[in-house]
Parts: C-alpha cells; sequence; structure tokens
C-alpha cells in the first residue's frame, strides 16, 4: 500500500495509467504470439510472397505484336508504347516486320497483332487514318479492344502534339519554344492540357479522360499482403468477442478501446513482416538474385521507407474502420467468422489483386469500393 502511494503522489494518476495501458499492450501482444494460427498467418507471409512473386514472373499475361514501319513518328511511337507497359497489364512484343507479326499471332505467342504503316503519320495529319492499321486477331482473342485503345492513344498523342505546334507558330512564334516545353511537362499528369477528338459520327467521339486506365495495372504481391493484413483484423474482431464474453480486460481499458486494439494489433505485426518482405523482395530484384547486405539495404532509399511506412499505417487505419463498421451489422461472433472467408473472396475477386475485372464489367468498378484491400492498391 506504500508503494501505491508513493506513485500517487510522484505522478498522480498519469503514471499508474501509463503503466495500466503498457502491461494490457504487452498482455495482447503476448496472447497473440501464443497462438499458432497468427503465428502460422505470419510464416505464410514470405512463402505466399514467393509463390506470387514466381507466379507473377512466369505469368506470360496479355501480348500484342506490333509492327511499326520506319516513319516520322515511329520512334515516338515505340516509346510511347514502352511507357504504357509500366501501368498496364497488356505486353508489346516488337516486330521488325508484318511477317513476323503475324506467325507470332498464329503460333499463339501474341493474343493480336498491329502493323502500323510508314505513312501514318502523313496519314493522320491529312485526317485520313481510317482503316491505315492492319489487325491480326484469332477468333479467342479477348484483348483487342483494349489494345486498339492503347495504340490509338499513342498515335493521337504525336498529333496532338504536331497540331499544338503548328498552331503556337502561327499565333506567336516567339513562345513557341516555352509552349511546346509546357506541353511536355504537362501532357501526362491532367493539370492544363485536354483534347478531344471527333469523328465524322458524333456518337463514337473518344477523349482521352474518358477511360482512366480501362486496364489498370494489377499488384498480385501487393494484394495479397493487403488481404492478409485485412483477415488479421476481422480476427481481431472475434478476439474482442471473447475479451466482452470473458471479462477479460474490463477493469484496464474502455470496451471500444480494447474493441479498437483487438483489430489493430494484428494489423501491426503482420505489417511489420509485409514491409520486410517487400523490401527484401524488392531488393532481391534489383540487385539480380545478390543476397549481399549491401546490395539489400541500398534497395530502398529513405523516401521509399517512408512512402511504404505511410501506405501501411493508412491502411491499418482503413482496416480498423472498416472492421468497426462491419461490426455494428456483424454483431454474433458465429457471423463475423462466417463472413471472414467471404470478404476475403470479395477482396481477391473484385479487388485490383490478380485482374481488375471492371475493365470489363462496368459493376466491378463499384463492388471494389466496398473492399478495403483496393484503397491500398490505389495508394
Amino acid at each position: 500500500m506504500k508503494n501505491d502511494a508513493g506513485d500517487r503522489q510522484k505522478g498522480g494518476t498519469v503514471f499508474p495509467l501509463w503503466k495500466q495501458y503498457s502491461v494490457w499492450l504487452r498482455l495482447l501482444a503476448k496472447r497473440l504470439w501464443r497462438q499458432p494460427a497468427f503465428v502460422g498467418l505470419l510464416a505464410l507471409i514470405p512463402i505466399l510472397g514467393y509463390a506470387v512473386s514466381v507466379m507473377e514472373q512466369g505469368e506470360r499475361g496479355a501480348v500484342a505484336a506490333v509492327c511499326v514501319e520506319d516513319g516520322p513518328w515511329a520512334e515516338q511511337i515505340v516509346e510511347g508504347m514502352e511507357r504504357q507497359e509500366q501501368d498496364s497489364v497488356l505486353r508489346y512484343v516488337f516486330c521488325t516486320d508484318a511477317a513476323r507479326t503475324v506467325r507470332l499471332v498464329l503460333r499463339g505467342e501474341a493474343d493480336c497483332g498491329f502493323v502500323l504503316p510508314a505513312d501514318l503519320a502523313e496519314r493522320v495529319m491529312e485526317k485520313d487514318w481510317r482503316k491505315c492499321v492492319t489487325v491480326y486477331e484469332t477468333p479467342s482473342s479477348s484483348i483487342t479492344g483494349i489494345a486498339k485503345e492503347r495504340i490509338a492513344q499513342v498515335v493521337f498523342q504525336q498529333y496532338s502534339e504536331q497540331r499544338y505546334a503548328e498552331y503556337m507558330e502561327t499565333v506567336s512564334p516567339e513562345i513557341a519554344e516555352f509552349a511546346m516545353d509546357a506541353y511536355e511537362t504537362h501532357l501526362t499528369d491532367a493539370s492544363t492540357f485536354r483534347f478531344r477528338y471527333l469523328y465524322d459520327d458524333r456518337s463514337s467521339q473518344q477523349t482521352d479522360d474518358a477511360a482512366d486506365i480501362n486496364d489498370m495495372a494489377v499488384f498480385p504481391v501487393k494484394g495479397v499482403f493487403a488481404v492478409i493484413i485485412f483477415i488479421g483484423g476481422m480476427c481481431g474482431m472475434l478476439e474482442y468477442d471473447r475479451d466482452i464474453q470473458e471479462k477479460r480486460f474490463l477493469r484496464m481499458a474502455p470496451n471500444i478501446l480494447t474493441y479498437i486494439v483487438d483489430i489493430w494489433l494484428p494489423t501491426l505485426f503482420i505489417s511489420v513482416a509485409v514491409l520486410i518482405c517487400l523490401w527484401l523482395s524488392d531488393g532481391v530484384r534489383m540487385t539480380d538474385g545478390d543476397f549481399s547486405l549491401g546490395g539489400l539495404l541500398g534497395a530502398w532509399g529513405v523516401r521509399v521507407w517512408a512512402r511504404e511506412l505511410g501506405r501501411l499505417a493508412a491502411y491499418q487505419l482503413i482496416v480498423v474502420l472498416y472492421c468497426l463498421a462491419l461490426g455494428a451489422f456483424l454483431r454474433r461472433r458465429e457471423t463475423m467468422a462466417a463472413a471472414i472467408p467471404l470478404l476475403s473472396l470479395g477482396c481477391l475477386v473484385c479487388s485490383p489483386v490478380f485482374v481488375r475485372l471492371a475493365a470489363y464489367a462496368p459493376v466491378f468498378a463499384v463492388l471494389e469500393k466496398l473492399f478495403p484491400a483496393t484503397y491500398y492498391l490505389r495508394m
């Protein structure tokens, strides 16, 4: 009793409260580490990360064979397509002649093929571009439409640039160079320039901003990790229900605080494991399999660490809020347990983990927003 009185006199009620919460957090952490299911989930993270990475690297994906014949825009078109590959599930194989393009399509090594003629620039500038690009496809090809849109985007980007240069020369030759520099700087950030291309058929008009990356890139590794973090948060909901029934921490913390920490603590430990796995994965990939310590340490800079930490912290907050809202509807422990596999499967299917279904069915553009993994992948 004397020691307790001394603590109260020295620190008032602040120190005992801090000590009480620190003991409480240690108890929660110990409980997690003593659960075989949670330890197994953490051990599963590097295994799943490696498996998905191997699958991602071995997957051929959607491939389009492209032959760009020598012409005024040939180099720029190829460079534009190569930039597209960084944010798209579509991959290009560039051929030196039309015959090779046809062979790749016939052999099934490409889903479709395109031949862009040497006089493409001239025909486009003279508004005689109809039927100037030859397309090869098989009856089973499903990505021809997407490939057409992507190639048209690159071609008409060159058209816009040349028209813009010609217009600025006629308006003010003195500022033409400055205007072109501004055009190149702000071409892709949607802050200044927007172009609308009108065809003879007004119902078929297209805009560069009408379809915001309709085949948005998917992120298998990060997507799987996001789903695992989400599962950890939902399992925390079950632990809270058990804590309430057994009245474990009733005297140590308010119920709402126990609820939040029960959800957040598993996501924190899993996020740390995910962060380490992402760092090691990028390090091995950037060093071409060199497992030296120096190569791994140099894989991520300070900005990358800060960015990934910020994303994971924001995602933990999203998962906690999502589970709090979910718990308001799923009040019974049995209902929560039954919802975990269904919601996990919904994340894998609706979120852009392996494929973005919103590119093919507009209803999934709404459904993917109902799952927290989508927001992490968009950060």
